[in-house]
C-alpha cells in the first residue's frame, strides 16, 4: 500500500509540474486568442435623442427632422478567415451597424454601415493586411464602399488589459485618438476596467443640404453646411479577454451653417441595452475569470502542490525500501506463527 501511494502521488505531482511549467508560455498562449469565426450581436438603445431621417418620398429624397425619438442600433460582427488564411497571428472581422427611430410607432431605418477590419489577435490592434474597408453608402448608392487604413485598437483591448491610455479608431474621425483608463467597476458580479474616449466638437465633413432643413424657405435652394462631430466614450472592459461589457456613447454630431442655428444629425447617449450588458456579463466574466487563472495563479500554485505531492510520494517509496531493507519492519513482511510451537516455547 505504501509503495502503491507514492507511485500515485509522484506522478500527480510530475502532472501538476509540467502543468505549471506549460500553463502561461502554452495553454494560456493558445486561449489569448480571439476566433477567427466570430459571430455576436449586440444592441444599444437611447432614449430623448434628435437626428435626421433621410429617405425617399415618392421620387425624390427628403430629410426629416426628428426631435425626442427612440434610438436602436443593431451591430453584428461576422469572422471572415479566409480573407487571413495565409496570415499567422491576424483575423479579418465584418462589423454591420443598422440604426432605426422610432417614428409614430413604426421602427423606420434611420443609418446603415458596414465596415471590415482586420487585426492582431492577440493584441487587438488594427494591422490592414486584408483589405480593410468602410461604407460609403447614400440613398442612391446604399452599398458603395472605400479602402480605409485603421490604427488602434477597434473591437477590443488586448488580453490582459493594462490601466493605462490606449489608442481606439474613431470611424467619423478616421483616425484613432487615445482612451483613457478611469476606474475599475463591477457590472453583475464581473469586474470592469472603465475606459473613455473623450473627442471634442470638430469639423469631419461638408455637406450640400436644403436649406429649409435649418428653417429657410423650400425657394432658398441648396446651403454648403458642415459636419461638426463630438462624442464621449465609455467602454466597460473586462480586463482578461478585453472584451467589451458595455458600451456608451454621447454623441453631438450637427450641420452647421453660417446664418443659421446648427442642425442636430444624431444628438443625444445610446448604448448598450439592459439584456446585451447582462449577456455580456454573464459570457465574458466566468471566461475572464478562467482566463486569468491560467495566465497567473495557476503556475505557481501547480508548482507548489506539485513539488509537495512529488515530496510525500518520494518519502512513502524510500520509507518502504527502508523497512523492507530492514528485514520486514512493515507489518506486511511479518509471519504469522504459533506461540506455542515457536522455538524455546515449552509446555509444562
Amino acid at each position: 500500500m505504501r509503495r502503491t501511494a507514492g507511485v500515485i502521488l509522484c506522478a500527480l505531482g510530475s502532472m501538476l509540474l509540467v502543468l505549471g511549467a506549460l500553463a502561461r508560455p502554452v495553454l494560456y498562449d493558445r486561449l489569448a486568442t480571439v476566433p477567427l469565426d466570430q459571430e455576436t450581436t449586440s444592441v444599444s438603445v437611447g432614449q430623448g435623442v434628435d437626428a435626421l431621417w433621410v429617405h425617399r418620398d415618392g421620387g425624390s429624397v427628403a430629410i426629416d427632422r426628428l426631435e425626442d425619438v427612440q434610438i436602436r442600433s443593431t451591430r453584428e460582427v461576422l469572422g471572415i478567415p479566409g480573407r487571413t488564411a495565409d496570415r499567422d497571428g491576424e483575423a479579418f472581422w465584418q462589423t454591420a451597424v443598422t440604426s432605426q427611430a422610432e417614428v409614430d410607432g413604426e421602427w423606420v431605418p434611420l443609418q446603415f454601415s458596414d465596415e471590415g477590419v482586420s487585426f492582431d489577435r492577440r493584441t487587438g490592434e488594427a494591422t490592414n493586411c486584408c483589405g480593410d474597408y468602410v461604407s460609403v453608402g447614400t440613398v442612391d448608392d446604399p452599398d458603395a464602399t472605400q479602402e480605409v487604413e485603421h490604427a488602434g485598437n477597434f473591437f477590443k483591448l488586448p488580453f490582459g488589459v493594462e490601466k493605462k491610455t490606449y489608442a481606439w479608431w474613431d470611424g467619423d474621425l478616421g483616425r484613432a485618438t487615445d482612451l483613457k483608463f478611469l476606474r475599475t467597476e463591477d457590472i453583475e458580479g464581473t469586474q470592469t476596467y472603465v475606459f473613455q474616449q473623450v473627442i471634442e466638437p470638430q469639423r469631419v465633413g461638408e455637406r450640400s443640404v436644403p436649406a429649409s432643413l435649418f428653417g429657410g424657405s423650400e425657394d432658398d435652394g441648396d446651403v454648403d453646411a458642415e459636419v461638426v462631430y463630438g462624442n464621449t466614450r465609455t467602454l466597460w472592459i473586462e480586463p482578461n479577454t478585453g472584451v467589451i461589457i458595455k458600451g456608451q456613447e454621447e454623441l453631438n454630431r450637427n450641420l452647421e451653417a453660417d446664418g443659421y442655428d446648427p442642425v442636430p444629425m444624431t444628438v443625444g447617449t445610446i448604448g448598450y441595452d439592459d439584456q446585451t450588458v447582462s449577456d455580456n456579463a454573464k459570457t465574458w466574466g466566468s471566461k475572464g475569470s478562467l482566463l486569468g487563472f491560467i495566465g497567473g495563479a495557476l503556475t505557481p500554485v501547480a508548482l507548489v502542490l506539485g513539488l509537495l505531492l512529488l515530496g510525500l510520494g518520494l518519502f512513502l517509496l524510500l520509507a518502504g525500501r527502508r523497512s523492507r531493507d530492514r528485514g520486514g519492519d512493515d507489518p506486511q513482511d511479518y509471519e504469522l506463527v504459533d506461540a506455542s510451537t515457536a522455538p524455546g516455547s515449552h509446555r509444562r
